[in-house]
């Protein structure tokens, strides 16, 4: 196969092996070692991990393709909707395992390990795909990994920002059940978007903190059980 052939169907996967190589071009496991060293060298192709690499330059997209299921969310996803105006150097990426971190193209790609995956889509951009969580999902999502938002007052942004189903929501937090996330949610929805979603929970009587970055709070919220 002649090398723009084997470029262009190179092109169609955003994070591809040297197996993709070998079946693409029909040839032999250290001949296709052979070709993806020539790429390497010509800087057609970049590397992402060991036996990774790319044609792409959207890091979104090389993000989410490159452990399969993943996607972006917590502070990335704030970053990629417009919730926030930071603009951010570190990739936060929800997988539903260990994966150790690594270092793309000046960027550093952070795993955070879920166990509530459930809550994104993929979207389409020219020829690249991003998987990336709704909104509804980063709002869970930006408590049950609250380090990975960098600050309450990001969280808040979620929250002011987002365009949200409500039924969509109240169905991942009863799927979920968790009751600190239940209380923090209602209450911001309550707070930031004039939102009440009690009647649609029975809440237990321990009383949380709505900041999970500090333990220091002014007031209750006894409506739901919230030191603010």
């Amino acid at each position: 196969m002649k090398e723009r052939d084997l470029m262009k169907e190179l092109g169609k996967k955003v994070v591809f092996s040297l197996n993709d190589i070998q079946k693409i071009n029909n040839s032999s496991k250290e001949y296709s070692k052979i070709i993806l060293s020539r790429l390497l060298e010509r800087n057609l192709i970049k590397r992402i991990t060991k036996n990774s690499y790319t044609t792409k330059l959207n890091i979104m997209a090389v993000a989410s393709n490159i452990k399969i299921p993943c996607y972006i969310s917590f502070w990335s996803a704030s970053s990629y909707y417009g919730f926030t105006e930071q603009i951010l150097s570190t990739i936060y990426v929800a997988t539903t395992r260990k994966i150790k971190d690594l270092n793309f193209q000046g960027y550093k790609i952070k795993f955070i390990k879920m166990k509530d995956f459930f809550g994104y889509q993929k979207i389409r951009t020219g020829d690249d795909e991003i998987f990336i969580v709704d909104a509804e999902k980063l709002i869970i999502d930006c408590f049950l990994s609250y380090k990975s938002m960098g600050n309450f007052d990001e969280i808040k942004k979620v929250f002011s920002n987002a365009t949200i189903s409500l039924d969509k929501l109240v169905g991942y937090l009863k799927i979920i059940k968790n009751q600190t996330l239940i209380k923090r949610v209602g209450y911001l929805l309550e707070s930031e978007k004039n939102l009440d979603i009690s009647m649609e929970f029975v809440l237990d009587s321990n009383y949380v903190l709505l900041n999970p970055f500090s333990k220091k709070y002014k007031g209750i919220n006894s409506k739901w059980r919230i030191k603010i």
